[in-house]
């Protein structure tokens, strides 16, 4: 990381791009962050799946209670047990021979749906006396219950207190049953005095399986997309933790409830695993919080991009400068040495002719001019960066333009063993500050000089173009590709094979040219040259030929 030291103190101040970048992470780390604890919400997902497995386990309980309660209504509605007392002229046995036949009859047609019924059995609770009648000799041989025992339940059934409706039926599973259980409904009269029990024998599991059963292999619950059950995902159990019917799976969420109605007194687990929920439910997120996270997320984006470009520009920008430095380092260093052997060479008095002298004394001229060139391009360019630059537009001559252009190169292009030459052109005249073109037209000159072959020949010429005049420089060197044209013009850019050459310059010259040209109310391009080599274009107005000439500068 780049630190500036302030000036005075012992502190560091960060380039504004250090800083971007560390706002960045930051917004980075703090979007990852929420994102995560968003979507990934361990509590949240947690409370969410224990909520549907609640609900479902009340759900399907309800549905468990319902179901039994028609099952037992359904078996002992011939005998009407909802009457205040069996059915006049019949006996306790008359009646379980009843339901016995009519459940034979029901299983034979299979015109309804009915439990599996091993016995049935009626207990008068005035008289004590216990009837039981087998549904069939084989299912008789297969329960092998007691008749002592159904009348204990029985006996115990009638004496229970009640909460629930007269006609309400219960199942009871009861350890001396084995496999099995009884679906018992107590007859009562209008105060609630208990006046008989009857009861059916049933297997446990193939009755709860029954009520818990999901018609066409889903359950209401089922069909609404929440959940899905599978046969790990419940399990009955008696108040003492027996298991009646089902088997839970490992690792999954569970919800336990109370069964009421028929299956009061037993409990219901219900476990789902995450993968049997529908993936809405446990991301239950607001849209004003997503909002919050995509204004989070896009404003980490912004903050990168502008990081990326600032770091971007600073880079650029600092290695602008380094060229900057080393650029005017060795034009300053080349005139002022060769300016400092003149001088000291005339001062010491060792020329040995006057020719000698002359061309000593042109030297320090022509090593000052350049000097005072570059000094101007400098003071330009730094100028149009802090106040726009305010040219005074005049008509100006374009033939004195050019010869006074030629003179104050001529010695540069001497040295360089180079030719210049004006070609002819119409008298005209352009609206232009005279100072600043001639300038514009200097550094073209000096682009060529440094750019083309040796011993070429640099032409300066103007072309008139309807109400326009183009100002050109052509030189014969090895031309610039169409692709880096515009660039060029850039403070401080240079050719890709420029930058590794001994070639070099402040990198203003171009920019220079281009700020006077937009300041004039022109433009300037670069385009192929004839013949070969570049041609620089300067197109300025037309000045009206009414218009006065603006004097020359004078040149020291």
């Amino acid at each position: 990381m780049t630190a500036h030291t302030v000036r005075g103190s012992n502190r560091f101040r960060f380039p504004w791009s250090s800083r971007l970048w560390i706002l960045s992470a930051a917004l980075g780390a703090l979007t990852v962050y929420t994102a995560v604890s968003t979507i990934h919400d361990g509590n949240q997902r947690r409370l969410a799946l224990s909520l549907i497995t609640q609900a479902t386990a009340m759900h399907l309980s309800t549905l468990a209670s319902a179901r039994l309660e028609r099952f037992a209504i359904e078996a002992f509605a011939p005998a009407g047990p909802l009457a205040p007392s069996p059915p006049a002229g019949s006996a306790g046995r008359t009646t379980a021979e009843f339901l016995a036949r009519r459940q034979r009859q029901g299983e034979a047609c299979a015109c309804r749906e009915l439990l599996r019924v091993s016995q049935f059995f009626h207990y008068d609770v005035t008289t004590g006396q216990m009837d039981v009648v087998a549904v069939d000799s084989v299912r008789e041989r297969a329960s092998g219950v007691e008749t002592g025992i159904l009348q204990e339940i029985a006996r115990a059934e009638s004496q229970a207190p009640r909460g629930v409706s007269n006609a309400s039926s219960r199942f009871i599973a009861d350890q001396r049953l084995g496999d099995r259980s009884i679906v018992a409904l107590v007859q009562r009269d209008d105060r609630g005095t208990a006046l008989a029990v009857y009861g059916m024998l049933v297997d446990t599991r193939e009755t709860l399986g029954a009520a818990f059963a999901r018609g066409a292999g889903h359950s209401a619950i089922d069909s609404a997309g929440l959940t899905r059950l599978d046969s790990l995902s419940l399990e009955v159990t008696t108040a003492e933790d027996e298991r009646l019917f089902g088997a839970l799976g490992p690792g999954r969420a569970k919800g336990v409830v109370l069964l009421g109605g028929p299956l009061r007194g037993l409990r219901l687990t219900i476990a789902i695993a995450e993968t049997r929920v529908a993936s809405p439910l446990l991301a239950p997120h607001s849209r004003t919080r997503l909002w919050h996270l995509a204004v989070l997320l896009a404003a980490t984006i912004v903050t990168l991009a502008i990081s990326v470009g600032a770091s971007r520009r600073e880079l650029m920008l600092a290695r602008a400068r380094s060229d900057f430095i080393a650029g005017v380092s060795h034009d300053l260093r080349m005139p002022l040495a060769q300016i400092l052997i003149a001088s000291e060479t005339l001062s010491l008095r060792r020329e040995r002719t006057d020719g000698e002298r002359v061309s000593l004394a042109s030297s320090i001229v022509r090593e000052t001019r350049r000097l005072m060139a570059l000094v101007d391009n400098v003071l330009l360019f730094s100028r149009s960066g802090a106040v726009e630059l305010k040219p005074a537009v005049r008509p100006v001559g374009v033939t004195e333009l050019l010869s006074d252009v030629s003179d104050a190169v001529q010695l540069a292009v001497e040295d360089a063993g180079q030719s210049i030459e004006i070609a002819p052109a119409p008298a005209t005249t352009v609206m232009g500050d005279r100072r600043l073109v001639r300038q514009a037209l200097v550094n073209l000159v000096d682009n060529a000089l440094k750019y083309g072959t040796p011993g070429q020949r640099i032409r300066l010429g103007a072309e008139p173009d309807g109400a326009s005049v183009r100002l050109f420089v052509e030189d014969e060197g090895p031309g610039i590709p169409a692709v880096d044209r515009d660039r060029i013009f850039e403070p401080y850019a240079r050719l890709a094979h420029d930058q590794v050459s001994e070639r070099t310059g402040t990198g203003l010259g171009l920019a220079v040219v281009r700020q006077i040209a937009v300041a004039c109310g022109g433009r300037v391009w670069l385009e192929d040259a004839p013949a070969r080599g570049t041609r620089a274009v300067i197109e300025l107005r037309a000045a009206p030929a009414t218009a006065p000439f603006a004097a020359a500068p004078e040149v020291a």
